[in-house]
């Protein structure tokens, strides 16, 4: 049976705030092979690891992700997510920030590219990668086809991530074949071992999130999935760090 790679969803998220320095920190302190983080692109185009579509949940603002200068979104607080009373002080961090601490830890990166204003911030993107030195670690992930279909135009060989949530479908696979090197990303609550297994078949590797007990993940990895995305820890080879 092929052991999967295991990615902390927004970082290792059910033990310390998402997408925040503290929770990526905690991923590769406890083992992770890589981390999956969310970035939205500010007006004056600097990309930021935040989830929502607004800043509302998890700060002591609001307003929209993107419609905040980098200044501005710097300013405001995380005042939520899990044990936020332990890490006082937290702030939206910037991506080269993220990518920092994977390379300090010798993780991976799954970087979500949700929104930005125009393609030259999906360039400067794609250059703040290439960057951070660890290029050959890290990938782009988007539920937006077209979005993925332009990071290709940039870079030819960076591995692409298609997000879905929908049922596998035919289509999937006629994508991954026009971007590779690239992979689906499924939400497991949608696809089915039976689908991983087909993927192998063909040789595509499958991510699915987030999945977060063993029992909903012991069948996906018996049928060959490549990574698992979640917000705990899943083996006892990980997790030295968590208490």
């Amino acid at each position: 049976m092929k052991t999967p790679k295991y990615v902390a969803h927004r970082g290792l998220s059910m033990h310390a705030p998402e997408n925040t320095i503290p929770s990526f920190k905690l991923a590769g302190e406890s083992g992770f092979w890589g981390i999956e983080c969310d970035t939205y692109c500010t007006t004056d185009g600097r990309w930021i690891v935040h989830h929502d579509r607004t800043v509302d949940r998890m700060t002591d603002r609001t307003g929209n992700a993107k419609d905040f200068t980098f200044e501005e979104i710097r300013k405001l607080n995380i005042t939520a997510g899990n044990r936020i009373e332990e890490y006082p002080g937290l702030k939206v961090p910037a991506l080269e920030e993220v990518l920092a601490v994977c390379k300090s830890y010798g993780m991976h990166a799954f970087i979500e590219i949700e929104l930005f204003h125009n393609d030259s911030d999906l360039e400067e993107l794609v250059k703040l990668v290439e960057r951070s030195g660890i290029i050959e670690q890290c990938c782009f992930i988007c539920f937006n086809a077209d979005h993925l279909k332009k990071v290709r135009e940039i870079n030819r060989e960076i591995p692409l991530g298609f997000l879905s949530n929908k049922v596998p479908s035919a289509a999937d696979l006629e994508l991954v074949d026009l971007l590779k090197p690239a992979f689906l990303d499924y939400d497991y609550r949608t696809t089915s071992p039976n689908d991983i297994k087909r993927c192998a078949a063909a040789g595509i590797d499958v991510s699915l999130w987030t999945v977060n007990t063993r029992e909903e993940a012991r069948p996906f990895i018996e049928a060959g999935a490549a990574y698992v995305t979640t917000d705990t820890i899943l083996t006892e080879n990980l997790g030295t760090q968590v208490k």
